[in-house]
């Protein structure tokens, strides 16, 4: 039996427990709900910064949250490209990913695709394309554990009082049409309070006070979906292995520490090629850092050699590239995260301009399609998973 499959068993478990209870790396604008929820959600209100901030985070407290029922550790994540061409098919055709389907512990949607808005690089993948197809029904069915990227901190949302209502949008939008979300994860809301894309409103935060927002957020979702899991997606080198430890150590000051990390690496910051030698030794840091802290580590395997990848046998090379590097450095993470968001084309392949659709996801098993699901089964393969 493959390690990973005992771990499958423990969700099944988790998620019929989870049933009979009482009702969790793109850097993107969700679109606020068109009716947004009535809720009692705390205030934002200004401090003596010039960012408001939540009123019910302004001092770090050391209240932990509840913890929610234990999960595996050792998890394939798998999170389609939000505006590939076959998204939809990967329910309306399960023949064509069964081996691959087996393999994976944890299917993610973006936000975006989980609200009826029209989300331009999505193309027509929203809400209205998968309850057709049954799609969270079905990933239920087949024992797989639904999870949603979510904003938490963003440059759009500063005080993440927004975000809260999308996700909580969101969740709702999947348990209505016959899911169950598992597991959120915060899209890098400490890059979040301190980035500044051109044209952007720039939150200007420290690092504290993101921690504050963060842990306002996780608190506000986690109020309304206790049995949700909340973890945390951060980019490097952005931030240095130090400051990804600080970080992770301002959210469990304020008794908050995310359920799980994954590590968004790019190879290529600032158009430069990273030094593969201070990679290796941060992976080995993180790993370890992670290992003390009893927080989940892993690592997301997109094409982060090649972000101008132009084509599906491009992104493949590209995402197998980088996974023997880590396999290298740290073997198998503890979470293998197979997560597309690439585009939009800029080869005048395309005839869905704008729309982020690298790579396609299906079949898994033609020799001459680089498909997503064929990626998770070779380098699963590589990892002895």
């Amino acid at each position: 039996m493959r390690r990973h499959r005992a771990g499958r068993h423990v969700i099944l478990l988790w998620s019929t427990v989870v049933l009979a209870l009482p009702a969790a790396a793109c850097n993107f604008p969700e679109a606020a709900p068109a009716a947004p929820f009535s809720t009692d959600l705390a205030q934002p209100t200004d401090t003596s910064t010039s960012v408001p901030l939540p009123a019910s985070t302004a001092t770090p407290s050391t209240t932990a949250t509840p913890a929610p029922t234990p999960i595996p550790s050792e998890l394939v994540w798998f999170g389609p490209n939000m505006g590939s061409s076959d998204f939809a098919d990967l329910f309306a055709e399960p023949e064509e990913w069964s081996e691959a389907r087996s393999r994976i512990d944890v299917f993610k949607f973006h936000s975006q695709n989980l609200l009826y808005n029209d989300c331009a690089i999505c193309g027509d993948n929203n809400l209205s394309a998968f309850v057709p197809v049954q799609a969270f029904e079905r990933l239920t069915e087949w024992g797989v554990a639904t999870a949603i990227d979510v904003g938490a901190v963003k440059e759009w949302d500063c005080t993440g009082a927004q975000e809260v209502r999308v996700a909580r949008t969101v969740v709702e939008n999947v348990q209505s049409h016959g899911g169950t979300v598992t597991f959120l994860v915060m899209d890098e809301p400490f890059m979040g309070g301190q980035a500044s894309p051109t044209g952007s409103n720039p939150c200007g935060l420290t690092m504290e006070q993101t921690a504050d927002v963060t842990a306002w957020f996780m608190r506000q979702v986690q109020a309304a979906h206790p049995d949700i899991v909340v973890g945390n997606t951060e980019p490097y080198p952005y931030f240095s292995a130090a400051e990804l430890e600080q970080w992770i150590e301002a959210l469990e000051a304020r008794g908050t520490p995310p359920a799980f990390f994954h590590l968004d690496v790019n190879m290529v910051e600032g158009g430069s090629r990273l030094d593969r030698r201070l990679v290796v030794a941060d992976l080995q840091t993180l790993s370890r850092f992670f290992q003390e802290h009893q927080i989940p580590f892993g690592v997301i395997f997109t094409a982060n050699t090649n972000w101008d990848a132009r084509s599906d046998r491009v992104y493949f090379d590209s995402t197998m590239e980088w996974m023997q590097l880590v396999n290298d450095a740290i073997g198998k993470p503890q979470q293998v995260v197979f997560n597309s968001w690439l585009g939009p084309t800029t080869d005048g392949i395309s005839n869905r301009p704008g729309v982020h659709e690298t790579p396609i996801n299906l079949p898994e098993n033609d020799p001459s399609i680089y498909s997503h699901t064929r990626l998770i089964l070779e380098a699963l393969d590589m990892l002895d998973w």
